[in-house]
């Protein structure tokens, strides 16, 4: 089953070019899966189980600027063990397709702290569509991080930045990393291709140390506390 939504692209919602940042592309696609989970009975006051993102790749054609409209349109592609995939779309009012997505998500019972699978009964609400696709893998390779950086920035995790999880929220990451960039890294450069591995949450109050890198003609973004990894934010050039 394809959920989708339309969104207005507010003064908040875009980059110094008015065009839709990538933070804000997470967004549309954080908002629309949760609406979609609100719909099939799955969501933040029906059950303790919650779906935490793992990774994304994200490819963007077209970036939709200040005052359009967009459908956003997600589905569920595959579930493995305590595991699913899914898909998204951004399109404009014509239908032209300006962006895509594939994601990783891994599922928690908040109330155990653990992974969970989740009911076939349940699960089979939201209606898999695994030959509907615009990847061809559903599971998206983990991001090595880095290397050794050329610079480290460190930012204080404050309340601005957690959500209800009380954990930093998964748009966030792309914050600190637009933080970290290089002057001049920003805006009309804005990688228009990029993915994103989270190995651990960070909570309130932690600081993190976000190290700058490039290899291979793309910009690294490796967020760490205390040593350990927490994400790894890779940015086409």
């Amino acid at each position: 089953m394809v959920y989708s939504a339309k969104f207005y692209v507010g003064f908040s919602d875009v980059n110094p070019d008015l065009g839709l940042s990538n933070a804000s592309f997470l967004k549309l696609f954080e908002n629309v899966c949760c609406m979609q989970g609100e719909a099939v009975g799955d969501g933040f006051k029906d059950t303790p189980g919650r779906w935490f993102v793992t990774a994304y790749r994200v490819k963007i054609f077209r970036r939709p600027e200040y005052n359009e409209i967009v459908t956003a349109l997600t589905w569920s592609r595959e579930t493995k063990g305590v595991a699913a995939s899914r898909e998204f779309e951004i399109r404009d009012e014509n239908g032209t397709l300006l962006a895509v997505a594939l994601s990783n998500w891994a599922r928690m019972n908040t109330e155990t702290g653990r992974l969970e699978r989740m009911s076939p009964e349940a699960f089979a609400r939201y209606e898999s569509e695994p030959e509907r696709h615009n990847f061809d893998e559903p599971w998206l390779t983990k991001l090595r991080d880095g290397g050794e950086p050329e610079y480290i920035k460190s930012f204080h995790v404050g309340r601005s930045l957690v959500d209800p999880n009380r954990h930093m929220n998964n748009v966030r990451y792309l914050d600190v990393a637009a933080e970290t960039l290089p002057d001049g890294a920003y805006g009309n450069s804005e990688a228009n291709e990029f993915e994103i591995t989270y190995r651990k949450a960070v909570p309130l109050g932690e600081t993190v140390d976000c190290g700058y890198s490039e290899d291979g003609g793309a910009r690294y973004v490796t967020v760490r506390t205390n040593g350990e990894v927490n994400a790894v934010i890779k940015l086409y050039k």
